[in-house]
């Protein structure tokens, strides 16, 4: 960004080396330039400067100093970068500032000539799309820089995320699928993986990967302890769901997260009222469009009822199985379709139950 910032010295510099070859001028009319020229390459690379104060204070873990760190990355980005260094400002600033500056440049970015920038720059934008509820352009983007050849972690995560919101579990699926083994050290992808698990009836796998994950791991996001929470309400166990709800209030909920505190403050509001809590979980299991519901940060409809429930686990739900002693098996432990793909007929049935 602003590339032309170094424009100024290098013709100041090319002056002063000129008066400096031609004894017709005073020396000090060459010295003068050269400082000049000086003065203005460190004009000009002082975004840099912010930048890489603005990352040391994001990566402090200290809110305060976050806020100084996302408030120089603007300035940064505003000063003139290279573009790698402005994708990930302006992907800082989208996330946590001036959106619609963010936005303009990453869409000026995304035309860049060197793929690794624009591709990058597409995933970022992604991000503003689907946080304004625009899934088809946020996979578009997505789907247009890999067939560009751009390929990362976070760009198969961001698309996951849309492939979930969308309701396109089949290509969901497949992306996972292709993914392989390469996103097994990323949480979030385990996350997915375990989520994947649950749309084809395998509890007992996505317990064991979430287990590892919200036990073993302790991810920083919220999501993992809510699918592990409705891996729980599977089999019945209304109070560790609620108590893995608990951990998931802990957790960093980020500007662009699926979930919120008062999302999972209301889920263990319902959980912890007898009247609502079978009919909850009920729903809950329901089918894989109660899933994906969850998983998009919404509630399955169902009706409080007239008796209340007061135990910690509801009686005839499969018992809770040892996870650690789970190993990956094509098995289901339940008698759900398997098949994840989404037919017209659901598409409508989302639509109409978004609220």
């Amino acid at each position: 960004m602003k590339k032309y910032r170094f424009v100024p010295g290098v013709a100041l510099l090319v002056i002063s080396f000129i008066t400096m070859m031609n004894e017709n001028f005073p020396v000090i009319i060459s010295m003068a330039l050269l400082i000049a020229a000086s003065a203005l390459f460190i004009y000009g690379s002082r975004g840099t400067v912010y930048f890489t104060k603005a990352v040391k204070a994001i990566n402090s873990g200290d809110p305060i100093k976050k806020q100084k760190g996302v408030e120089l990355m603007k300035k940064a980005l505003n000063a003139g970068l290279s573009n790698e260094n402005a994708v990930v400002a302006a992907s800082v600033m989208l996330q946590n500032d001036d959106v619609d500056e963010a936005r303009e440049a990453l869409e000026e970015l995304a035309k860049a000539q060197d793929k690794k920038v624009s591709g990058s720059a597409m995933s970022s934008l992604s991000m503003y799309y689907w946080l304004v509820g625009d899934n088809d352009t946020a996979i578009e983007l997505c789907e247009k820089a890999m067939k560009l050849g751009f390929v990362s972690r976070n760009l198969c995560i961001n698309l996951l995320t849309y492939y979930l919101a969308a309701g396109k579990t089949r290509e969901f699926g497949e992306l996972l699928q292709q993914m392989g083994t390469s996103g097994a050290a990323s949480p979030a992808v385990v996350d997915f993986l375990a989520l994947n698990e649950m749309f084809h009836g395998k509890w007992k796998q996505a317990g064991a990967y979430l287990e590892a994950l919200c036990v073993e791991a302790t991810p920083g996001f919220p999501d993992a302890y809510i699918h592990f929470a409705q891996v729980y309400m599977h089999y019945g166990e209304i109070a560790k769901a609620i108590g893995m709800l608990k951990e998931a209030l802990d957790a960093d909920f980020a500007r662009y997260s699926v979930y919120t505190k008062d999302y999972v403050n209301e889920m263990i509001r319902i959980l912890s009222d007898g009247h609502e809590c079978v009919p909850f979980i009920e729903a809950a299991n329901r089918d894989n469009k109660a899933i994906l519901k969850i998983a998009n940060g919404k509630f399955p409809k169902y009706e409080r009822s007239e008796e209340e429930f007061t135990l910690p686990v509801i009686p005839g739900y499969p018992a809770l199985p040892d996870f650690k002693l789970v190993v990956s098996t094509a098995d289901t432990d339940d008698d759900r379709d398997a098949n994840i793909e989404l037919s017209e007929a659901d598409e409508k049935w989302l639509e109409k139950h978004q609220d």
